[in-house]
């Protein structure tokens, strides 16, 4: 049986992760998750996904939208295993990307990819439930992360990934933007020119 090749977006077919969130801004934590998990599923790669707002946690520093698609582009662009995708206009729940991806990519499986940082906040989300039924999920979590015992319950089935350790966080980017300190090594240099182009997170 020949080999199958490698697909290189979602309508070829394929396992595909999707790694939603603000990107406020995005940075290399952001890229090596995303790198990291791919294996777990066997992925072809990863759709980011940059939300239009946040319905749990409404932020004033919140850069505007199409600056975060600008920096997303920016920093995934030469890696073909890592595509932009824009959502759907609307509340921005993840059942509703989910459905809109499927009815997208039909030929596509997908999985979600979150952060541990979810891990305790899950149940608030917008019918959880069916989220974790919908999809399979895979928790990314840093070195010396401890699991917490969710059994059958909430996320229980979900995959777990160590990652690399890294100690990076956009809210820390931007109280350094907002302090005038150096984010180099923190985002990619091409995320660095749209920050300091476009004068984001200082104001």
């Amino acid at each position: 049986m020949p080999k199958q090749g490698r697909r290189s977006n979602p309508s070829q077919g394929g396992v595909w992760g999707i790694m939603g969130g603000s990107f406020n801004p995005v940075h290399f934590g952001h890229l090596i998750m995303a790198e990291s998990v791919m294996p777990s599923l066997h992925a072809q790669g990863m759709l980011f996904v940059p939300a239009r707002a946040h319905p749990l946690k409404p932020d004033r520093s919140l850069a505007v939208y199409a600056d975060r698609v600008a920096m997303v582009e920016a920093a995934i662009k030469g890696n073909p295993s890592f595509l932009l995708e824009e959502p759907p206009e609307g509340p921005g729940y993840t059942l509703d990307l989910i459905d809109y991806l499927r009815s997208r990519y039909p030929a596509a499986d997908f999985f979600l990819a979150v952060g541990s940082d979810i891990v305790d906040e899950f149940a608030s989300w917008y019918k959880y439930e069916e989220v974790e039924q919908s999809v399979p999920i895979v928790i990314a979590a840093r070195p010396g992360y401890k699991f917490p015992a969710l059994g059958r319950g909430i996320l229980g089935g979900a995959e777990r990934v160590v990652i690399p350790q890294y100690d990076i966080s956009s809210s820390d980017i931007r109280q350094r933007l907002q302090m005038h300190m150096s984010i180099r090594y923190m985002v990619p240099d091409s995320v660095r020119r749209i920050i300091e182009t476009r004068r984001l997170y200082v104001e």
